[in-house]
């Protein structure tokens, strides 16, 4: 067990310490774009769509890492009360209860929208440019998919130290 934790969070932190780079290259696109614009004379639209898609990618891939990191919001007023194994416990309550019903739908939504993509071979129609939608549906899933693993091994180890009051 203590192997498929390390594992998923082994995959987590590897994605986000990559993700980062998507934004260098956000960067990258935006100056491109401004120099193009204004240096240049030369207005093009194919920027507009490669930063809401790479900006999209970013988001989406960030957020296993971010559950792996703890680093979502949560209020703090009552939860910094409690002991550790009562944070442990209403952590697994949570997931119990809001975590995996909004991420089971999630998931099965993106994985629908993904297959539906593809059979349409569905592009985007914000500009002429007309770029496939796919990849990005893709990426999506998967960020969903990654979040969910974090979460469910997150899950495991809070249950975990709530029975046995130890770490897993």
């Amino acid at each position: 067990m203590r192997k498929v934790l390390k594992l998923i969070d082994s995959i987590n932190e590897w994605i986000g310490v990559q993700t980062r780079w998507l934004s260098v290259a956000l960067m990258l696109i935006g100056v491109i774009g401004v120099v193009r614009r204004y240096a240049l004379h030369q207005s093009t639209v194919w920027e507009y769509e490669l930063i809401i898609m790479v900006g999209a990618a970013m988001y989406a891939l960030s957020w296993g890492y971010i559950m792996l990191h703890q680093a979502h919001t949560r209020v703090d007023v009552f939860y910094m009360r409690l002991s550790p194994r009562g944070r442990a416990t209403l952590d697994a309550i949570c997931a119990i209860f809001l975590f995996f019903p909004l991420i089971g739908l999630l998931l099965k939504a993106s994985y629908s929208w993904m297959l539906f993509s593809f059979s349409i071979n569905e592009k985007s129609s914000a500009t002429y440019v007309y770029p496939p939608l796919y990849p990005l549906r893709t990426i999506v899933f998967l960020g969903f998919l990654f979040f969910f693993l974090q979460g469910l091994a997150t899950f495991i180890r809070d249950v975990y130290f709530a029975v046995k009051g130890e770490p897993l």
